[in-house]
């Protein structure tokens, strides 16, 4: 696969966490501030919107805070284990895979049962290539973030090697660029859990904790289904915001 179909994801995650290794080894310290955009792109050799995304992730966890006119200032060197996920639109999902990682345990071909369809909201029958693993920190990958499946419509199955090969990006950018899909909508459905002795001792969790459980589906322009993760998230290790905006239009 030619390099270019995964350099705009890797570009800003490599960015991101040669920042943070910046930051936790001392070169910045707390109520400092970092160079601006531009510095940093020329001393990374990306563009701005690179450098841009990549502060926006490290913002996100902690790191830094951002304020317009001042600049990125340092706010800790080790923030806390939890996570925010700021979800506004499709682009964002691009920032939380500069965070997150897959760990892919194992990769199967699935047929949906009755139960299984009614669990994704799929179509009963419909037959999926699942990828199953764990989700982690793209920095410090000790303990787990979360426990994803990701269900890939069945004929786009030649993408599995990609997935398995590039774990920072996302799954839809291979069905996008290998199969010519294009995704128009995600659905999210969020729900609140508990983990049952599986799932707690896979995140290193007390068995019963509550915990997210995050459903997205993934539709086409023509509004078909291809992609479906299911990720769990210990309520500890978890904050996912959303922005509503008013319609202004009518």
């Amino acid at each position: 696969m030619p390099n270019d179909t995964i350099q705009p994801t890797t570009r800003y995650a490599d960015v991101a966490g040669k920042l943070i290794e910046a930051i936790a080894g001392g070169r910045y310290v707390v109520g400092s501030l970092l160079p601006t955009e531009l510095e940093l792109a020329d001393d990374f050799g990306v563009s701005r919107q690179t450098v841009r995304i990549a502060l926006q992730a490290l913002q996100d966890r902690g790191y830094i805070s951002r304020k317009k006119g001042v600049g990125s200032r340092i706010e800790s060197t080790d923030p806390a284990s939890g996570y925010t996920q700021m979800l506004g639109g499709l682009d964002d999902l691009v920032k939380v895979a500069a965070t997150e990682v897959r760990r892919i345990r194992s990769v199967q071909p699935v047929k949906l049962g009755r139960a299984a369809a009614r669990e994704l909201q799929a179509p009963y029958g419909s037959q999926w290539l699942c990828f199953a693993g764990l989700r982690v920190d793209a920095q410090r990958q000790e303990r787990p973030i979360s426990c994803a499946h990701i269900y890939v419509d069945a004929r786009f199955a030649r993408i599995a090697d990609s997935v398995q090969a590039h774990p920072e990006v996302l799954v839809s950018d291979f069905l996008e660029r290998e199969c010519g899909q294009s995704i128009d909508e995600v659905r999210q459905t969020i729900q609140a859990t508990l983990l049952d002795a599986e799932l707690a001792a896979l995140l290193d969790a007390p068995t019963g904790s509550p915990a997210l459980r995050v459903l997205r589906h993934y539709k086409t322009t023509q509004q078909l289904l291809i992609e479906i993760t299911e990720t769990i998230y210990p309520a500890a290790r978890m904050n996912l915001t959303s922005t509503l905006r008013r319609n202004r239009n009518r």
